[in-house]
């Protein structure tokens, strides 16, 4: 006896998964036209976005202004590099010239 109401609780419990189910479905499919309708139109939508960028421009131009300022060298030590390139060009040539040609 015991056996036949645990099979009769189980039955009664799968019957009622059963309707749940089947409700469950009746409403997907009652709902889903109008799901497909609103993803439809979320897809056809054009997103407009404004974006203000002002700050992040500001950051930017001051960051460049003082990489700027840490990079630049100074016209004297172009003159002076220029001069000691100068000066070791004439001194190689005059040591080619003192070892070779004599």
């Amino acid at each position: 006896m015991r056996k036949n109401l645990s099979q009769q609780k189980l039955l009664e419990i799968l019957c009622s998964e059963i309707e749940i189910l089947q409700q469950t479905s009746k409403n997907i499919r009652e709902v889903a036209p109008e799901i497909a309708k609103q993803l439809n139109e979320l897809k056809s939508t054009k997103l407009k976005v404004d974006l203000n960028t002002d700050k992040v421009e500001k950051l930017l131009e001051s960051h460049n202004r003082e990489l700027q300022k840490i990079v630049v060298m100074p016209k004297w030590f172009l003159w002076l590099v220029g001069v000691v390139i100068f000066l070791l060009a004439i001194q190689s040539f005059w040591l080619y010239v003192s070892v070779f040609i004599e």
